[in-house]
């Protein structure tokens, strides 16, 4: 059986096959390139858009028969799951933020920081103190360029995304060490709850074993989903393992101040949220 991946076509997203079918040992298979909503607002210099614009095409051609599997970035797939969608987690090396200099790393709050991410910006105002943050739009190579030709001095990426295109060695940049979106750096494998009757998939789906990744992210997406949080809401959330249990720690970001919250589960991180009225931040946005 020939297996066909439906995913993005940027450079990045089919980066993110190539590290699945190699982790898997899958070479029989096909990819069907979809260009996504998200790609043409993205493309059109949109930035405040749902992330999960960048995914619901591709989920579509699933539950349609078009393709077998999905491969996405985790962080642009929705806090609540999609009726028909069976979705795993591979964890990620790292889910680091970098700050990408164009010509030194002697940060100073006056230089021109691009990003495009709510959360970003907040974070690069309160850790950072940055004064002159503006959007930048447009695929990893497309922000690189901007970066060099001098329209910003300095840009914040995804480490993990830069590792895959193996574009990482060749930068000037600083690692940050603030906490990142729910799935940063970890792909989402998606196909349909029949997925059961198909014996090359029920293969890949028990061979996918990063289960306490899957389970930490759902984790994470139900608090999103019990704070009404989205994609593009400014909160940073992570599920750390230690000693087999699982702990959730997270920030919500406000113009002028932000809370810190944790947990041993997502309802203790919730009730941790609902203590400080963390969601009056997030709907400082709205």
């Amino acid at each position: 059986m020939t297996l066909k991946i439906a995913t993005r076509s940027s450079k990045l997203a089919l980066a993110q096959v190539d590290e699945f079918v190699s982790e898997y040992n899958i070479s029989d298979y096909k990819i069907i390139k979809i260009k996504t909503e998200g790609d043409v607002k993205s493309s059109k210099g949109e930035t405040l858009f749902d992330k999960a614009h960048f995914v619901s095409d591709i989920q579509k051609s699933l539950l349609r028969g078009d393709a077998d599997i999905a491969v996405h970035s985790a962080k642009d797939t929705p806090a609540k799951k999609t009726n028909g969608i069976e979705r795993n987690f591979i964890i990620s090396r790292t889910s680091k933020d970098v700050l990408i200099f164009k010509d030194n790393n002697n940060f100073n709050s006056s230089m021109k920081l691009g990003t495009s991410s709510l959360r970003r910006k907040l974070q690069a105002f309160h850790f950072l103190k940055s004064t002159n943050v503006f959007d930048i739009n447009g695929n990893v190579d497309t922000r690189l360029e901007k970066l060099y030709r001098g329209d910003y001095d300095c840009i914040i990426l995804a480490k993990a995304g830069l590792e895959r295109l193996r574009l990482l060695d060749e930068l000037n940049y600083e690692e940050m060490d603030w906490i990142t979106a729910s799935g940063q750096g970890t792909l989402a494998v998606e196909m349909t709850d029949s997925f059961h009757e198909n014996e090359k998939l029920l293969e890949i789906h028990s061979n996918i074993k990063d289960k306490l990744a899957t389970n930490g992210i759902e984790y994470e997406r139900n608090i999103l989903e019990r704070v009404d949080a989205g994609c593009n809401s400014a909160i940073a959330i992570e599920s750390i393992s230690e000693n087999s249990k699982q702990i959730i720690r997270g920030e919500i970001y406000g113009v002028k101040e932000f809370i810190t919250f944790s947990g041993a589960s997502d309802i203790e991180a919730v009730e941790d949220i609902e203590r400080q009225n963390g969601r009056r931040f997030l709907n400082e946005h709205n």
